[in-house]
């Protein structure tokens, strides 16, 4: 047998010298993660972190349990609440409890740091296969709004898209160098994002379709694809054998296939993308690029002006209507842009002429991800675009790439786009951590306000919840009756119930606070219509607005009214 010829001292350079390039790309994006991440460090728990945390301390005792007694959410006293979520993302938490023996947020933060540096390292290698310009793909990605303002949580949505683009590297380079090892380490990271997300599912097909595009769908290349499924399979069983149930995938009512309700999600999931992604104006003008697609775009302006004014005239003020209208466009053209070009693959299939199955595949990705997410799920979050936000990058690069001649100048325009999203995604960043900062600073500054002898009540979620439960403040669910005769009863803006006619009866207002902050951007705001966390809050994922970020109302209960004695 002959020996393999040496390698030549210029073939050993060039070995070296790619090396170091790697090595100095994922220096710059774990430089660029810390960058955008631990400024938040010590972001206050909000929106579903509490779930999450309380689910973690659960884990320390029973790191098996997904269940919680006597549980209080949404105004209910739940007898047992199960979780809506997998484990990994709790059991991660509690692991990080136990490793620093500290149950804070900011051990809690840092430690979730890995998850944004996983997904951008993913990110790059997906870019440097499908596209020119991998480090600018991969930094834009981290820096869109949706991204960036998530990495300062501790809910499981990074975490899910972390695993998620991890698995589609390794199985893509897998099928591709038809690597056997590449393609077992998709299946394990596959199974990580299924036990982050259950819409990680979604994967399985996915990464089949991949396969079958490039003919290499058989045995070898859909086998790792058995192990997530095979995984969640034993997890939905062991979920039979202790609860009598599977899975509960949502704690809402139930699917919703209401026409006013799709149309809500759809409008909102198009507001997310034109505002929460690449900063719009770009977004737009990179998608109108080819094939004349520049001739949509006054289509594309017109139908969204027109639902601004509508929407002007329902009562949205001026500044969101013009958002809005932005927002939609930049959406509008985006996904006709890539619904038009896999028309034009197709096509060419049919015909048997040279058919692009990147795009295909990159296309089928993001446009099968938002119609599931427009059916299935109950509402419209900034968030929930996650998982299809990696292929709306990389097809807004490969559009940029083909549709301009120059290379300096598709740098230098990517740069211009990356550098106004950075800058909005700090600013709704900024945002969101004064309003989580809210209900922390509410709740520990609460009890010098106010004397009273007797209990002191809240109704509210989120970190609200939490941070009062923490100071012992009470807990007010909608049946509960038993508020006495000078309680207090505290609400703030967001996540209100109703509670009982005879509680309701006897509130009397007793003092407004509100939280202010001197930048006018919203992520959350009823007066301005932005939703970032929810559409059913507001279509947009930001307003621009003065409104204050929070505000609190306390109430006097007084004497029981005449039915009640």
């Amino acid at each position: 047998m002959e020996s393999a010829a040496p390698l030549s001292l210029g073939s050993r350079a060039d070995i070296q010298a790619k090396r170091l390039s790697l090595v100095l790309s994922i220096c710059t994006i774990f430089v660029f993660v810390l960058a955008i991440t631990i400024p938040f460090a010590g972001q206050a728990l909000h929106i579903d972190d509490a779930i999450f945390w309380d689910f973690a301390r659960t884990n320390l005792q029973s790191p098996l349990q997904q269940h919680m007694n006597d549980y209080q959410l949404l105004g209910e006293q739940i007898g047992q609440w199960r979780d809506t979520h997998p484990p990994l993302d709790q059991m991660y938490m509690s692991l990080v409890m136990r490793i620093t023996g500290s149950e804070s947020e900011s051990p809690l933060h840092l430690a979730f740091i890995a998850f944004p540096l996983i997904a951008g390292i993913s990110m790059f290698f997906l870019s440097r296969r499908f596209t020119r310009n991998a480090m600018l793909s991969t930094l834009l990605l981290l820096a869109t709004p949706v991204v960036m303002t998530m990495s300062h949580t501790l809910m499981a949505d990074v975490p899910m898209l972390a695993f998620w683009l991890a698995a589609t590297s390794a199985f893509i380079y897998g099928v591709d160098k038809n690597d056997a090892r590449l393609l077992t380490l998709a299946g394990c990271l596959a199974f990580l994002a299924v036990f982050a997300g259950y819409q990680a599912l979604a994967l399985l097909p996915l990464l089949a379709l991949y396969a079958w595009v490039n003919g290499k769908l058989n045995l070898r290349t859909a086998l790792p694809l058995a192990l997530p499924l095979v995984g969640f399979l034993l997890y939905a069983l062991y979920s039979l054998s202790v609860y009598g149930a599977l899975p509960r995938f949502t704690h809402a009512g139930g699917l919703n296939v209401d026409s006013d309700h799709i149309t809500n999600r759809i409008e909102g999931m198009l507001e997310q993308i034109g505002g929460a992604s690449v900063f719009p104006l770009f977004l737009a003008g990179f998608f109108a690029l080819r094939r004349k697609r520049y001739l949509l775009l006054p289509l594309a302006v017109a139908g969204s002006v027109a639902l601004g004014i509508f929407h002007y005239q329902s009562g949205f003020p001026l500044a969101s209507t013009v958002l809005y209208s932005v927002f939609m466009t930049a959406a509008a053209m985006t996904v006709l842009s890539i619904f038009s070009e896999s028309i034009v693959q197709v096509r060419n299939a049919i015909r048997r002429l040279p058919v692009d199955t990147d795009f295909l595949f990159l296309a089928f990705w993001l446009l099968s991800m938002m119609i599931a997410i427009c059916i299935l799920l109950p509402h419209a979050p900034a968030k929930y675009s996650l998982p299809f936000l990696a292929p709306l990058v990389l097809l807004m690069m490969r559009e940029a790439e083909a549709g301009i001649a120059s290379k300096t100048l598709t740098r230098a325009l990517v740069v211009s786009a990356l550098i106004m999203t950075v800058l909005v995604a700090n600013a709704m960043s900024a945002a969101d951590f004064q309003l989580a900062k809210s209900y922390k600073y509410y709740a520990l500054n609460l009890s010098g306000n106010y004397e009273t002898e007797g209990t002191v009540w809240f109704v509210g979620e989120w970190g609200f919840r939490h941070y009062m439960e923490l100071q012992g403040y009470q807990y007010l669910t909608s049946a509960n009756e038993a508020v006495r005769e000078g309680d207090l009863i505290v609400r703030p803006g967001f996540t209100d119930w109703p509670l009982a006619d005879s509680v309701t009866r006897r509130m009397q207002p007793f003092e407004t606070t509100s939280t202010d902050w001197n930048l006018p951007l919203r992520v959350m705001s009823f007066e301005g219509n932005a939703g970032f966390y929810g559409s059913h809050w507001g279509l947009l994922p930001y307003a621009i607005t003065d409104t204050p970020v929070e505000s609190f109302t306390v109430y006097r209960v007084g004497p029981p009214d005449k039915t009640q004695q």
